[in-house]
């Protein structure tokens, strides 16, 4: 089967005709950070808009991946940065996929990363999560290149439980990618896994908790000879020079982060809560959005989400999928944009 463009798109979040560019819409489908990234990274960029433009950017990133080891206990050596995660994703399998091989998935989870196997000539097999989207056991005997695993679980905001984790990568003989995409927004993370195992790539981005989506910051700790391996292959200017300076600034305000994330954790808890008094079912979620089923309403999750987006000009995600049908996905947003979402619902269910 043959992706396109846009399909890999908008499993990235974009979706033709939701990307409004006036200020009409309260924007809640994409997961972005709904404050602004630290000061200090401002100012780090407004200094280093200059005549350096006409250069090239470091190509290995150094000093970004010297602040990230020194940030998250690691070697340089043991660090990649990417253009945003997606491309450290396309680069995995570049890397150590084969056509005709195969990758191990599960369901539902990012949708990005079956298109990324299907676009290389590979194919995937996907293990169904349980019914609590948590780990099957059959993910545990699975066989393959790759395994990916997404913790927290996009779209799903659930977190797999760790000694399960262990489980699985201690009997999988390829590659484990774990996605924190969503970490800083959940109670632990894997961190631990690079250390113990030599087949786990823990991959990041800055698009989330450093709100520094538009830049394209990503990156992936791991053993230094998978690192290696991607190095080799990554583009040689791949992460623009203010991407750069931006990853490093947010990183040297790291309590910034945390801050804004606290207010995005108690935010998430008390949409949670009015939503479960709707009578949406809501799975516990350890990322910076809800995954809301409506419960015995005679509107569906798609009839909600058009809704929405026509009569009140709220986006929130909408997933015409098995088992995500009669679900919607909702970005943590400010506490006014948070009101305003739930005063629309009451005028509308």
């Amino acid at each position: 089967m043959r992706y396109s463009r846009k399909c890999v798109s908008e499993a990235e979040g974009y979706v033709p005709g939701e990307q409004p560019t006036d200020g009409g819409y309260i924007k809640l489908n994409t997961n972005e950070n709904p404050y602004p990234p630290s000061p200090h990274v401002l100012e780090a960029l407004r200094a280093a808009i200059g005549p350096q433009a006409r250069l090239y950017p470091p190509p290995t990133a150094d000093r970004l991946r010297d602040k990230l080891a020194e940030v998250y206990g690691f070697s340089r050596d043991e660090i990649v940065v990417t253009n945003g995660m997606d491309e450290l994703l396309s680069l995995i399998v570049r890397t150590f996929v084969e056509p005709d091989d195969t990758v191990v998935v599960t369901y539902p989870t990012y949708m990005l990363y079956e298109m990324l196997v299907r676009l290389h000539g590979a194919k995937t097999v996907s293990h169904e999560l349980n019914e609590d989207f948590s780990l099957p056991d059959s993910v545990f005997g699975a066989r393959g290149r790759v395994l990916f695993l997404s913790r927290p679980n996009s779209p799903t905001g659930t977190m797999f439980d760790r000694r399960l984790m262990d489980r699985g990568v201690r009997r999988f003989d390829g590659i484990v990618v774990i996605d924190e995409a969503y970490v800083d927004f959940a109670e632990d993370n894997c961190l631990d896994s690079v250390r113990q195992f030599d087949n786990v790539i823990v991959v990041r981005t800055f698009s989330k908790s450093f709100s520094l989506a538009g830049l394209r910051v990503g990156f992936g700790i791991a053993h230094r000879e998978i690192v290696d391996d991607l190095m080799k292959v990554k583009d040689s200017y791949n992460v623009n020079t203010l991407s750069q300076i931006a990853g490093i600034a947010a990183l040297e305000d790291y309590e910034y982060m945390r801050n804004n994330v606290e207010k995005i954790k108690r935010t998430r808890e008390r949409l949670a809560s009015e939503l479960k008094a709707f009578g949406f079912i809501v799975p516990g979620s350890q990322a910076n959005f809800l995954l809301a089923v409506p419960d015995g309403y005679a509107l569906s999750a798609e009839q909600i989400y058009t809704r929405l987006k026509e009569e009140k000009k709220i986006l929130v995600r909408y997933f015409p999928m098995r088992r995500l049908e009669n679900s919607i996905r909702i970005t943590i947003g400010t506490d006014t944009e948070i009101d305003a979402l739930l005063d629309a619902m009451k005028n509308i269910l």
